[in-house]
């Protein structure tokens, strides 16, 4: 065994713990901070040299993610939002249409949005609307970024390891998202039923009169939706008139931002703060450290540990479980960089399964994707706390449930 692989082995050991732990003896680690310590003593021990680091970052992956955050910070600073939460409570009936008509939002935002930028913004102004009706938050709160996870399913945009997939792979944005919507469809109603069964006793709401904000920049809000209107379907027709999908979003973000810059002194730099950079950096990292992997032979020994990974091409129900398992180990973005690697002989349904699979299994835990740590930690900061092990009698049901409509929609269908 060469030393290059002892090291590479002890660094991604370490790494991946500490990702999955968030905190070491003391002192408290994030997700973005272990995964650069760990590259950059791949690089200062010499397992992956400057050139190889710099050449394993993805930037199709990283411009696309960071295009999409400004889209919908942009958004967000010319009332975007604000038009949400009202349009969340205006007449709504009772708890029960309430939870619908939150669940249904989340999933259309994050299906054409990224996810992790929409519950950012989406957690606020859901706090609100349940002060307003004077409701228990919880059941909304969660219902946000479950309904976020499966809607994120849908398209390229949707979520980092999909961004990820469809560039690694080759796939165009219409081909994915004609795979996987009508499986994404099925899994919101299918949650939506589980979610309403097990919260029937905490969907109690108030009539309350309701004060509705007055947008007051109107002419920059609908200029900025249109751009975001246009960027869609700049993704439809990405294949067919050949641009890359990080090209669009770059253009559409910087465009967005362009427009809110000329609001006044500030607002971009507001825009520019709520990008999300700690994905950004997280990625970067773990770009580096799947490169010293493959250079130290680390990833072909990982392989040869899991029935199926062994010539690169795992039966569905295979990858299926091991991506449900590790994603909940250690979140599913670095297991999709992970599987992607030691998936030697993937097919498109293989690269499907992978993204649906770990997406899905994201609403297992409170900590199975950022969005559920996003929504968690923004509620904490409103003092409503989530309990880990309660959390559990709506995680399972859901991800099973889900996770079997996706199996009988991409694999027996």
């Amino acid at each position: 065994m060469s030393w290059e692989l002892v090291v590479a082995s002890i660094i991604f050991i370490a790494t991946y713990a500490a990702i999955s732990l968030r905190r070491l003896p003391g002192i408290e680690i994030g997700m973005h901070t272990a995964a650069l310590i760990g590259a950059a003593l791949m690089i200062l021990l010499g397992i992956v040299s400057l050139t190889t680091a710099w050449d394993s970052l993805n930037l199709d992956v990283l411009f696309l993610l960071l295009g999409m955050m400004l889209l919908v910070g942009s958004l967000d600073a010319c009332g975007f939002f604000n038009i949400v939460a009202n349009l969340l409570v205006y007449k709504v009936p009772d708890g029960k249409h309430f939870l619908v008509r939150i669940m249904v939002l989340s999933a259309v935002l994050s299906a054409l949005m990224l996810n992790d930028a929409v519950v950012l913004i989406l957690t606020p102004a859901a706090i609100r609307c349940c002060k307003l009706l004077r409701s228990d938050p919880i059941p909304y709160l969660i219902g946000v970024f479950v309904s976020a996870n499966i809607g994120s399913c849908a398209t390229i945009v949707g979520n980092p390891q999909n961004a990820y997939i469809a560039t690694h792979a080759g796939i165009s944005f219409m081909g994915f998202t004609m795979e996987m919507l009508p499986m994404t469809v099925a899994c919101l109603l299918v949650s939506i039923i589980i979610m309403l069964a097990l919260f029937r006793n905490r969907l109690r709401i108030e009539q309350v009169e309701t004060v509705h904000e007055r947008i007051e920049d109107r002419p920059r809000l609908y200029a900025t939706v249109s751009i975001a209107i246009a960027t869609i379907v700049m993704f439809a027709l990405s294949s067919t008139l050949n641009i890359e999908l990080a090209t669009i979003a770059m253009t559409g973000g910087c465009l967005a931002l362009l427009l809110v810059a000329t609001k006044g002194h500030g607002t971009s730099m507001n825009v520019v703060r709520r990008v999300d950079w700690k994905v950004l950096l997280f990625f970067i990292g773990l770009f580096v450290i799947m490169a010293g992997t493959v250079s130290s032979g680390l990833l072909d020994r990982i392989a040869t540990l899991f029935p199926g990974f062994r010539d690169g091409a795992p039966s569905p129900m295979e990858l299926t479980v091991f991506t449900v398992i590790l994603s909940n180990l250690i979140s599913n973005v670095p297991s999709v960089i992970l599987i992607g690697d030691m998936l030697t002989c993937a097919t498109p349904l293989t690269w499907l399964i992978l993204s649906a699979s770990s997406t899905l299994a994201g609403n297992l835990t409170l900590i199975g994707a950022a969005a559920n740590v996003i929504v968690s930690e923004e509620a904490e900061k409103e003092g409503i706390r989530f309990d880990f092990r309660k959390y559990l009698i709506t995680g399972i049901p859901v991800s099973l449930a889900t996770l079997a409509v996706m199996y009988v929609f991409l694999v027996l269908l």
